[in-house]
């Protein structure tokens, strides 16, 4: 078994150099949050979790086809990295993505129907799709309270922030190995 998830990685320089900017901004005031690792930056589009490793190569062939060649056509995308939010009360920090919306949420429901339909894969529940990028975790045990308001105060004020540019190109298949220092992602590719 491996664990996969599908995403568009992020590969802007300017826009990754923003984002470190940014957390390093929140680690003085929050010294043990979990930035995401530059090089693990990513818009998900489906988590699919441990599957088995003779379904790897048939998930990679479904999505090269039916939105690398169907949907994206070889052609760039650019979207724009803007705002600042947060899931779970503050343990997941993420920014916002500006731009063509309808073509993200019609490769999302690409993946998930032609998973679905070829290889039962369960589709996701929630049908609406609001792409966004993880760029830090806050686990509550790990929170200094005594600067928790002004945290929260600094993530309100970047509501509307700019990271820059998330150009897309292809859509990948990505193989997750978890660590005690973090995850270690890789692409997972396959001959046609």
């Amino acid at each position: 078994m491996i664990r996969t998830f599908i995403a568009f990685d992020l590969d802007d320089e300017e826009t990754i150099n923003n984002i470190e900017e940014f957390m390093e901004r929140l680690k003085k005031n929050q010294p043990r949050i979990k930035p995401i690792e530059s090089e693990n930056i990513h818009l998900t589009v489906k988590f699919l979790g441990n599957i088995k490793e003779s379904t790897a190569p048939k998930i990679h062939h479904i999505i090269d086809r039916e939105v690398n060649e169907k949907i994206l056509h070889g052609d760039i995308y650019t979207y724009e990295l803007k705002g600042v939010g947060n899931y779970r009360n503050y343990e997941i920090i993420w920014a916002g993505m500006e731009g063509d919306i309808e073509l993200l949420q019609k490769v999302k429901d690409t993946v998930e129907e032609k998973l679905n339909e070829r290889l039962k894969i369960k589709k996701d529940k929630r049908r609406s799709f609001t792409p966004h990028i993880t760029i830090a975790r806050l686990k509550k045990k790990r929170r200094d309270y005594n600067t928790f308001d002004s945290f929260k105060n600094i993530i309100k004020e970047k509501r509307n922030k700019e990271f820059g540019p998330f150009t897309i190109k292809k859509i990948k298949l990505k193989k997750s190995v978890l660590t005690p220092k973090g995850p270690i992602y890789s692409d997972l590719t396959y001959e046609k």
